[in-house]
């Protein structure tokens, strides 16, 4: 049994054929841009690697970003240049990724390192004999650098004593294993950082990865040539060029510049287009699936695919790309009090 068979059995009639399931499921999530930002980000994290390989002076960086630019993208596709490998009897993994767990605690990240390095999490120990068991393994097994995603999860801590745990851990790992470290997260993993000044001087290096912005010229240079990349991989051709100037700045308004939310609007178009039997895409289509993965309540003439559209950034109240991080003390009951501040706020 597939998820293809239950929709052959159970979806409406229109949806049923064989032809048409076959492009039901259809992602652009292997698709991968090499746009300036993803270059840059890899470009600097090779770097401190080779400085790590080199001098062995445990380096840090870091890597911000809003949601949906391409972080983890760039992470996966990183490690994927250094696969763990057996030499003799040893496991060698020249780099590890670690997606910090949303609970933030310094006993959750160091269960998810055990994790991701493939071995059993012990039981019955405490904080400090689980850390020095991670270090321990991570010299064993030679990682010379260590990837931390969603390490703005650490500003969600429940309390100071576990946010400040979290942060001295993370400070005691890299002390003891001299390995170099890149921490990638939200805007926030800049405050969090700030608090540590040992764990800050060693991150001083900073990669801001932006969204693509409408008012910049080379920007939209750029954000046209995804689009292009984009629609080599679609399965339905698009009526116009994606990458058309007019029908591109659309697309970035829509997608707020983020290449997920533009992803997910061109796969959900292809989706509405096979259920509609379509053959080639138009910008009926993408109003729809705006609409749909987007904004659902969206007012017509705000959809940017309508003729009528302002094409302007939707960042009002009650709008999607609306920046409440910048209006309210978001997070855990710490961030609310105010004892690890937000971005923007004063």
């Amino acid at each position: 049994m597939t998820p293809r068979d239950l929709i052959a059995r159970y979806a409406k009639k229109e949806v049923s054929s064989q032809s048409t399931i076959s492009y039901l499921g259809f992602s652009l999530a292997d698709v991968t841009i090499n746009h300036r930002r993803y270059g840059e980000a890899i470009s600097a994290i090779a770097k401190l690697h080779l400085s790590q390989q080199t001098h062995h002076n445990g380096g840090g960086l870091l890597i911000l970003g809003p949601s949906g630019i391409g972080k983890s993208t760039i992470l996966k596709n990183y490690i994927v240049n250094f696969p763990s490998f057996v030499e003799g009897r040893q496991t060698i993994m020249p780099v590890l990724l670690v997606t910090c767990p949303s609970s933030a605690t310094a006993n959750g990240l160091i269960s998810a390192m055990f994790d991701a390095m493939g071995f059993p999490i012990p039981s019955r120990t405490d904080l400090a004999e689980k850390t020095i068991k991670i270090c321990k393994l991570m010299k064993m097994y030679k990682v010379e650098l260590l990837l931390l995603d969603e390490f703005q999860h650490a500003y969600y801590s429940r309390t100071l004593p576990d946010f400040r745990q979290l942060i001295d851990t993370v400070k005691n790992i890299m002390n003891e294993t001299k390995v170099a470290s890149v921490l990638v997260g939200l805007e926030e993993i800049d405050e969090v950082i700030s608090t540590n000044e040992q764990v800050a001087r060693r991150h001083s290096e900073k990669i801001e990865i932006t969204t693509f912005k409408l008012e910049d010229e080379d920007d939209f240079k750029e954000f046209r040539a995804v689009l292009k990349s984009y629609q080599a991989a679609l399965l339905i051709p698009p009526e116009i060029p994606l990458f058309e100037a007019n029908l591109a700045r659309r697309f970035l308004v829509a997608s707020n510049g983020s290449l997920d939310y533009l992803r997910r609007i061109l796969e959900k178009s292809v989706e509405i287009a096979v259920l509609a039997e379509m053959t080639q895409l138009n910008q009926g289509v993408y109003s729809a699936a705006f609409r749909e993965h987007i904004w659902k309540g969206v007012p017509d003439k705000l959809n940017p695919f309508h003729d009528e559209s302002p094409l302007r950034q939707l960042d009002k109240p009650g709008e999607p790309f609306y920046p409440w991080h910048l209006k309210h003390a978001i997070g855990s009951p710490l961030a609310r009090r105010n004892l690890i501040k937000p971005i923007g706020s004063k």
